[in-house]
């Protein structure tokens, strides 16, 4: 209320100042009242990240990044990852979870098991900075076949080496495991492309001119590597060496409306027990004991062949 009343004082008296300024002093200009943002869309509906009912509203045509939930602020392709988690993962918020970068407490606060991770380049792996995991996911500490689930959002556009990174959370994964994630694809785009990579001396080369999203941390830039293309999902799959689902849903009643907003989601199998090998039986009883119920059912099928047919009769 402070500020807010400062701002006031501010403006009240820079609004009370002469129209004709005094020689030497320049006259202020006439503040221009700023258009009022017109929605694009809005709606009421539930919301699977605050769990309430709400209002979601936007005022900028790309819905990926502007339609917001009034309550939480949770944009489509958040509802939507925690959408399939609910609906995929029966009882999954006392699964062991790990989210590398969130920038919400969106999931942290339903689960049991939960833990998260950022990429810092000055901390060791594995180590914290201010309670916070510091990993990397071309890299990571976890031990094999320990974590649930895995999720990444939006994470891999700015990973120098994805192939890495889907490995590695694919590594460490629990048999039955999944990773759920979501990414940006750009329209028209058949191949995905490299924008940027990382030489053996630590300096970025950048193939394409430089592009940056938010970033939970740091000076809140985050490099683009990556354009994703209509060949995401086959990328995944083979660096994954797994199937990769794509969950695609529009549903204004649940806030799920926005372009390239697919959850993905790569499971791991559960551990496949090898039959083993059929040996064949050794020695002559043991062979002919393989053979006397073949030969048994060979016989019985002839007498039924030869005997008559009495249904005419």
């Amino acid at each position: 209320m402070t500020a807010m009343a400062d701002v006031t004082k501010a403006t009240t008296r820079i609004n009370r100042r002469p129209a004709i300024a005094d020689a030497g002093e320049v006259a202020p200009k006439a503040a221009t009242p700023e258009a009022a943002p017109v929605k694009v869309l809005e709606n009421a509906g539930y919301c699977s990240c605050c769990r309430n009912q709400t209002v979601f509203v936007a005022y900028d045509s790309w819905l990926r990044d502007h339609y917001l939930c009034t309550r939480c602020g949770s944009v489509p392709r958040q509802r939507h990852l925690q959408s399939v988690l609910d609906e995929s993962f029966s009882g999954w918020t006392d699964l062991v979870v790990h989210e590398s970068s969130p920038s919400n407490d969106f999931i942290a606060r339903l689960c049991s098991d939960y833990s998260s991770s950022q990429y810092f380049p000055d901390v060791p792996r594995g180590a914290f900075k201010d309670g916070v995991r510091s990993e990397d996911v071309e890299a990571l500490t976890f031990a094999d076949e320990s974590i649930d689930l895995f999720i990444t959002q939006d994470v891999l556009e700015h990973v120098f080496n994805p192939d890495r990174a889907i490995r590695e959370i694919h590594r460490v994964l629990k048999p039955g495991g999944a990773h759920v994630f979501t990414a940006p694809k750009h329209r028209g785009l058949d191949v995905s492309r490299r924008r940027a990579r990382l030489g053996a001396d630590g300096v970025v080369d950048h193939l394409l001119p430089e592009e940056y999203h938010g970033n939970p941390i740091g000076d809140n830039k985050a490099l683009v590597t990556w354009d994703y293309g209509y060949d995401f999902e086959q990328l995944m799959s083979e660096w994954a060496g797994a199937e990769v689902q794509a969950h695609h849903r529009r549903d204004r009643g649940r806030g799920l409306d926005a372009e390239f907003n697919e959850v993905f989601v790569i499971r791991k199998p559960h551990t496949t027990v090898v039959p083993t090998r059929w040996e064949p039986p050794r020695g002559r009883r043991a062979a002919l004991g393989q053979l006397r119920p073949a030969l048994g059912h060979i016989k019985r099928s002839l007498v039924e062949v030869a005997r008559p047919n009495r249904s005419a009769d």
